[in-house]
């Protein structure tokens, strides 16, 4: 591992078995034989940034060893080191900070993983779980210039997504047969919880890498919306590079379009330009590059992706009175 010598002592040690779970993870997600592989991910991905975030507490205080554990020590009594909520408080205090939500939604899928048999997620699940893989490496990099280039090959940060239709679908049958009444219960609430989250973050890929960007091994930077460049030559270990789009492909829709497009696929209910700028006022949709696009030249008028309009659909099908509640959000925010 590329700076290995970089990081002596405990701080080195912390550092070094972060890695290993970091990498063991990714072997574990990405091998779909392993019935297991969503808890052993959770376990380990946890683990990975405990130790990391324990890491950077050390290197902060100055190398005090005592930064990492509760309390005082004490004769004769075993100390408690902090835990990865607690690392998150001193590390990445913001509570808000979407890096830190990612970890602490994880976090709680680990927790319930204890109790539960989780054979299969949806595929919101799993991009958390990409999220979290990006975001790591990046941390890794910028905190202790550390890089795996070495060691893991892009295409392992790629999470192997389980495409099946019904994966995706709490209310399939045959996914409720295999996953047991209560873990459909709770991914079913877990899900919703976390795409409320995703929604009230303003859509961070910090938070969630969707399956609508497309982490592509070619040759050829059109074919991605997403780079991950490594090694020595790309100077930062990990990076993400957004490729610019035609527009008129990846947004092909004016306010017009996406009016009708809805209204088309929504039967009996009718929506229109204001109820379309609240939603924009109330989510943020200007500030999410994968839903909204403007050109610079002044002029250019507003273009909206399919996805969307498609989440606009879902966001409607969820709640029957989605329009209602971001025209009351938006005035609040007025």
């Amino acid at each position: 591992m590329k700076g290995r010598r970089g990081n002596p002592g405990l701080k080195g040690q912390l550092v070094e078995k972060s890695v290993e779970g970091y990498v063991l993870a990714l072997e574990t997600i990405n091998r779909l034989s392993i019935k297991y592989r969503v808890e052993t991910f959770c376990y380990l991905i946890c683990n990975a940034w405990e130790l990391l975030l324990k890491a950077k507490i050390l290197v902060d205080s100055g190398n005090d060893r005592n930064a990492i554990y509760r309390g005082k020590k004490k004769r004769g009594a075993r100390r408690e080191s902090l835990s990865l909520r607690e690392c998150l408080d001193r590390a990445i205090p913001n509570k808000s900070a979407p890096e830190r939500r990612n970890i602490e939604c994880i976090a709680d899928l680990r927790d319930e993983a204890v109790h539960l048999v989780l054979s299969s997620v949806p595929t919101d699940v799993l991009s958390l779980f990409q999220a979290c893989v990006i975001n790591y490496h990046r941390r890794l990099n910028e905190w202790f210039s550390v890089s795996l280039s070495d060691r893991v090959h892009v295409g392992m940060m790629s999470i192997v997504y389980d495409l099946e239709p019904h994966r995706g679908d709490m209310t399939d049958k045959r996914l409720r047969r295999e996953l047991g009444r209560e873990a459909v219960a709770f991914l079913t609430s877990y899900c919703a919880r976390i795409k409320n989250e995703f929604d009230h973050l303003n859509g961070p890929l910090q938070f969630s890498v969707g399956i609508e960007y497309h982490l592509a091994l070619t040759k050829s930077l059109d074919d991605a919306d997403i780079v991950l460049s490594q090694g020595p030559a790309a100077g930062t270990g990990l990076q993400i590079v957004e490729i610019p789009k035609d527009s008129s492909k990846s947004h092909p829709n004016r306010q017009k379009e996406v009016i009708q497009k809805f209204n088309a696929a929504v039967p009996g209910l009718s929506i229109n330009q204001h109820d379309i700028q609240c939603v924009n006022k109330a989510f943020g949709v200007k500030k999410r590059p994968e839903y909204f696009y403007q050109g610079e030249v002044k002029g250019s008028p507003a273009q909206y992706s399919l996805a969307f309009v498609d989440w606009l659909i879902q966001q409607h099908q969820r709640d029957a009175e989605f329009f209602s509640r971001a025209k009351a959000r938006s005035k609040k925010e007025s």
